[in-house]
């Protein structure tokens, strides 16, 4: 029967063959600490600027952070059920490997917690600073463990009274905001080293920044205007907290 040959050639046609499919990567070490406790090895002050990690910690999170639109820049936030963290890297395409909605292990043995302008950061020490992982090193301590999934859900930000330490390094949406000067100024106008600070007024008439370096793909574009939600990656700073877009798809 011509009709069930051709379905059969059909069906052989469309199926993917085995070796096309890619391996889902599975990690079997077994993790050690969550990352509020690792958050809890150390203290943000001006005397002591990072502490060393215990041998044997390995964490876990899910990555949150991408430096596809280069605003999010040469670093990853991963979170968990307790809290978010910040790894410094110093690669420029760490999207492409480690995507958003990513699981991750990481080995902390020879890493060091610390703070950058007040925000908690996993890092080197090279001659007694805090230093980026350097991109040759990184699969010594980063590890992808199962397939993509979805992104976290974000925490709602309705009020700037109401963020805590528990907020920063997360992916959190600011909601029913308005842009100062929207519609007028863009994003960041200065050379791609700089970043430029905008102000997000709250329904509560709190205020909020929004940080967007120089070499964002979107620096040049127009700040929107009316009421909007905004997502990102919540970073501490000396000046407060401040938010960070990872495209324009994270207006809404």
């Amino acid at each position: 029967d011509y009709t069930i040959v051709g379905l059969l050639l059909l069906s052989v046609s469309c199926t993917k063959p085995q070796e096309d499919i890619p391996p889902v990567i599975e990690n079997d070490d077994v993790v050690t600490m969550t990352i509020a406790e690792l958050q809890a090895l150390y203290t943000v002050n001006n005397d002591i600027s990072y502490t060393e990690i215990p041998e044997g910690t390995i964490i876990s999170g899910v990555v949150t952070s991408s430096d596809k639109e280069k605003n999010c820049y040469q670093y990853l936030t991963i979170q968990d059920e307790t809290g978010g963290i910040m790894i410094s890297l110093r690669n420029t395409e760490l999207y492409a490997k480690y995507p958003v909605g990513l699981r991750i292990k990481v080995k902390c043995d020879g890493l060091y917690i610390g703070h950058k302008y007040r925000n908690k950061q996993i890092a080197q020490v090279k001659d007694g600073a805090m230093t980026a992982i350097n991109k040759s090193e990184e699969e010594n301590y980063l590890f992808p463990d199962g397939e993509v999934g979805p992104e976290p859900t974000p925490l709602v930000i309705s009020s700037k009274n109401q963020i805590d330490d528990s907020y920063f390094n997360k992916l959190v949406r600011v909601e029913g905001c308005r842009l100062q000067n929207g519609g007028v100024d863009v994003f960041c106008p200065d050379t791609v080293s700089t970043y430029t600070t905008r102000y997000m007024l709250l329904d509560d008439s709190t205020t909020m920044s929004l940080r967007t370096m120089g070499r964002a793909t979107f620096a040049n574009e127009l700040l929107p205007t009316g009421r909007c939600n905004l997502k990102g990656i919540l970073v501490n700073s000396n000046a407060g907290p401040q938010l960070y877009l990872r495209s324009l798809d994270d207006i809404e």
